[in-house]
């Protein structure tokens, strides 16, 4: 059996909030595909995403999501996202 993963989660209000190390990329693929298994069976999602670029800088982004392909293109954009802030640790 592998090692349990760390997993914080905060629920504020109207929120539910996952928190996942960056480095466990695995554990955030399969969140992802579960959020793609919630669209296929024909529900959208609003996502919200925020991270810090290279000069400390805030970026938002907004994505609507209705077809699995589009969580998988998100996916790849996360996968991205990713790697470079993991070269920047």
């Amino acid at each position: 059996m592998k090692e349990p993963r760390d997993v914080g989660i905060a629920i504020h209000d109207r929120f539910f909030t996952l928190d996942v190390g960056i480095e466990d990329e695995e554990l955030i693929m399969s969140v992802l595909a579960g959020l793609a298994l919630y669209v296929r069976k024909g529900n959208s999602l609003k996502i919200r995403q925020s991270y810090a670029t290279f000069s400390g800088s805030q970026e938002v982004m907004t994505k609507f999501i209705s077809k699995p392909e589009q969580v998988g293109e998100w996916g790849k954009e996360t996968k991205q996202i990713l790697s470079t802030l993991k070269k920047k640790r």
